[in-house]
């Protein structure tokens, strides 16, 4: 890493410059009224980052976001994916209304997802099956984690053949977007589960209500289950834990209009809200090409796999810049990324972008943290003025294929401080971010802050550009004279 260019200005007008960012009045204070000897020297130094793909082949993996089967992109490579779950239990739970005879008729598994939810070829059978849970799950479990170490893989519960587009229905009924429309179809997948275990949790509740006493004391009695594909290749469906749910089906007695009873059908569901362990694993292959060095880009990827690693010259720019006298005014990373590739089912790129810490990643995200403009930052569309003022829900300007991060200086400047003899190594890691918005009513400007952010699920890919001036940085500081 080598210094490539250092000016220096004196003047107090372009020290007034360079913090109006901060502050737009500063701008109108004059050089007149200032001492001589308050003059302001602004200095910019322009460095090279290195950056590399590097293996990401395991991320936190709590989240109420799951993807389910098989697909191989001819540049990211093959990926699998299924998930794990509890089922949510009320405290001291029973069924209401009560079964008729205490007889539950069948139990099964619906996995809903939305039109479009769903990658690749739509019409690729694929055969969904079940394991059941014998061995607790761990709360922060990764995607990598071997599934067989917590599953009975030998007594499947039930299987499905199924197509992320149902073909069963008609399009027309397909088409239809009215919820309240008696025709709406949602997409699913509907596994036959074994009615003797639907049955078994009907008699605990009747003989060990105990076990429904607490969350805990029912993960005990049903561990959860395990979802899987074990057939076919070619598309990914997206659901998400509210939409994953265990349905008891039985008959009821009701009293009709004459005093007399009639047994009806109905049915009670077992859900899986973010309340319980909801997991989701992938096993990517053939990421050997991603690794290999590239001069023009890097990779990043998700679900997992891999992402980018940049190095910051610290130990270089220690040496021309001294924190204990300089301020450090801007310190930028912008990540340019190449045109999408145009193929068939072809990957996007990640809608956003976490840069932080190699060193801080694990903590971040079990901690379930946000970005804080310090240590971690997220990417936001150029477009805005800062990642507090989004004017679109986007982490990157599609007209230029930028990802921009605004002010790293605050991270810089904490680093020089305490590791002056080691460089700065970052990740680029594709996350996915809820946000919420707030106005004022002084100013008719929102700002839209970051409720969450997690491990992207998404399909999603992009070649960031390290070729030519793309790696290219400029630090900018300044010293009273």
């Amino acid at each position: 890493m080598k210094l490539i260019n250092k000016t220096a200005v004196i003047t107090a007008a372009i020290a007034g410059l360079v913090c109006s960012s901060c502050n737009d009045t500063l701008t109108k204070v004059g050089t007149t009224i200032q001492p001589s000897e308050d003059l302001i020297t602004v200095y910019t130094d322009t460095f090279m980052l290195e950056a590399e793909t590097v293996l990401l082949d395991s991320v936190f993996a709590k989240t109420t976001t799951c993807l389910l089967g098989e697909m191989y992109d001819p540049v990211y490579g093959n990926i699998k994916a299924d998930f794990l779950c509890q089922f949510y239990c009320e405290e001291g739970y029973t069924f209401s209304p009560v079964p008729y005879e205490d007889r539950i008729d069948s139990l099964v598994l619906f996995v809903m997802y939305s039109n479009g939810s769903w990658y690749g070829d739509t019409l690729t059978p694929m055969q969904a099956t079940i394991y059941p849970v014998v061995k607790p799950l761990k709360r922060n479990f990764y995607s990598n984690d071997d599934p067989t170490k917590y599953c009975d893989m030998a007594h499947p519960l039930g299987t499905t053949v199924y197509t992320a587009y149902d073909r069963t229905i008609s399009d027309s009924v397909h088409q239809i977007t009215d919820t309240s429309d008696s025709l709406y179809y949602t997409p699913h997948v509907r596994v036959l589960m074994p009615q003797e275990l639907g049955q078994k949790l009907l008699d605990a509740t009747l003989k060990d209500p105990a076990a429904f006493a607490t969350q805990e004391a029912f993960n005990e009695l049903f561990p959860g289950i395990y979802v899987t594909t074990t057939f076919g290749s070619g598309s990914l469906i997206q659901s998400y834990g509210e939409y994953i749910f265990l349905r008891f089906y039985y008959q009821t007695l009701t009293t009709g209009s004459e005093d007399q009873d009639t047994v009806v059908h109905t049915y009670s569901d077992f859900t899986v809200p973010k309340e319980v362990i909801q997991i989701n694993r992938f096993a990517n292959s053939r990421l050997e090409e991603l690794l290999t060095p590239n001069p023009d880009y890097t990779h990043v990827k998700s679900p997992a796999g891999v992402c980018t690693r940049l190095t910051v010259p610290t130990t270089e720019i220690s040496k021309h810049l001294d924190v204990s006298d300089r301020f450090i005014n801007a310190f930028s990373i912008n990540l340019k990324f190449m045109t999408p590739d145009e193929y068939d089912f072809a990957y996007s790129p990640p809608s956003f972008l976490l840069l932080l810490p190699e060193d801080s990643v694990r903590s971040f995200f079990e901690g379930g943290q946000t970005e804080d403009n310090t240590v971690s930052f997220v990417s936001y569309d150029g477009a805005s003025s800062s990642s507090s003022t989004y004017t679109t829900q986007a982490g990157y300007t599609a007209s230029n294929y930028t990802y921009y991060f605004g002010n790293l200086s605050p991270l810089l400047k904490r680093h020089i401080e305490n590791t002056p003899d080691e460089d700065l190594r970052l990740l680029v890691v594709p996350v996915n971010r809820t946000s919420s918005a707030s106005s004022s009513y002084y100013s008719t400007s929102t700002t839209v802050y970051t409720t969450s952010i997690t491990n992207s699920f998404a399909l999603a890919g992009a070649k960031i550009r390290t070729d030519g001036d793309y790696m290219k940085v400029i630090v900018v500081s300044s010293k009273f004279e």
